[in-house]
């Protein structure tokens, strides 16, 4: 069962036209896990080759930089899914990078996303966080 309740709206596009300043416009961010005001995990997604714009690394960056525990991670998720029809499935996404205590470290090997997730719940005792 798929947790989209409306696919035709999750498809429309924000258009942030009248809302910027020049360069400056508004972001989005794809994924956002919080548990217990204790662990805030972030995602940004992006098809494989894609980089994240620097004013959307530079938010990221920032609001994990300003969350009051240790416990702060963002996460630069890729996929290889080429036909823009289909949903992309998350849970098949593999992890490129990670963004933690205030530097970007590539993964050293490819990471599916749920192994990732599963290390960060085990090493932080998120009991929240079953895949």
């Amino acid at each position: 069962m798929s947790l989209i309740r409306n696919s035709k709206q999750i498809k429309q596009t924000i258009d942030f036209t009248g809302v910027e300043n020049g360069k400056i416009h508004p972001t989005d961010i794809d994924v956002v896990f919080e548990f217990d005001n204790e662990v805030l995990i972030l995602m940004e997604v992006k098809r494989k080759g894609n980089k994240i714009p620097i004013g959307q690394r530079l938010v990221l960056e920032r609001i994990a930089n300003s969350w009051h525990t240790s416990k702060v991670v963002v996460l630069y998720v890729t996929h290889n899914f080429k036909n823009d029809n289909k949903d992309i499935p998350l849970k098949e996404c593999q992890v490129d990078s990670v963004y933690i205590n205030k530097v970007w470290k590539p993964a050293k090997q490819e990471i599916s996303l749920i192994k990732c997730l599963k290390g960060f719940s085990e090493l932080w005792n998120i009991k929240k966080l079953k895949l």
